[in-house]
């Protein structure tokens, strides 16, 4: 129920702030891979929560609020075709990509990164979402990746932007 009720608020929240979202999920666990050659973070702060997946109701993830430069974007989600293999689809952008406001509930990140002021904390709550956080006020991730399970920017450029749709052969 407090999961539901969560969902709905950032729904609501979504829409009152006239954002753009972005939830497609891929297979396991599920999520869609984001990859860069780096991406500079200001207004970084992360926060513990249970989400849904393409596969599971409820699992373990991070909720990260952020500001970002992102450099050579490479996004995708693989689906499954009954079969027939998977469908790759891709996007990506050939220039920088900015985006302000962006949420992004993610399960898995690795990344060569680079803190500036990286605060940890935890404080006395009844809301186990409140906790612990952490959060800096910038950082650079370096040839990041990340399985995210949901995005949403309040505003975001995608200068150069190409999305291309693959058939990878079933194994």
């Amino acid at each position: 129920m407090f999961v539901a009720l969560c969902l709905v608020f950032t729904l609501v929240l979504g829409i009152w702030t006239g954002g753009v979202a972005l939830a497609v999920p891929i297979g396991g666990i599920g999520g869609f891979i984001i990859l860069a050659d780096e991406i500079q973070i200001s207004n970084f702060k992360v926060l513990p929560k249970i989400g849904e997946t393409s596969e599971r109701a409820a699992y373990p993830q991070g909720s990260a609020q952020l500001d970002a430069v992102i450099k050579k974007l490479k996004l995708y989600k693989d689906l499954n075709v009954p079969g027939k293999g998977k469908v790759r689809v891709l996007i990506t952008a050939s220039k920088d990509v900015k985006a302000s406001g962006l949420v992004l509930d993610l399960s898995k990140l690795q990344a060569d990164a680079s803190f500036n002021k990286m605060k940890i904390a935890e404080k006395y709550s009844s809301d186990w979402q409140q906790k612990f956080n952490l959060s800096a006020p910038s950082l650079v991730l370096k040839k990041p990746f990340i399985q995210g399970h949901y995005m949403f920017a309040n505003s975001i450029s995608l200068p150069g932007l190409s999305m291309q749709l693959e058939m990878i052969s079933a194994k």
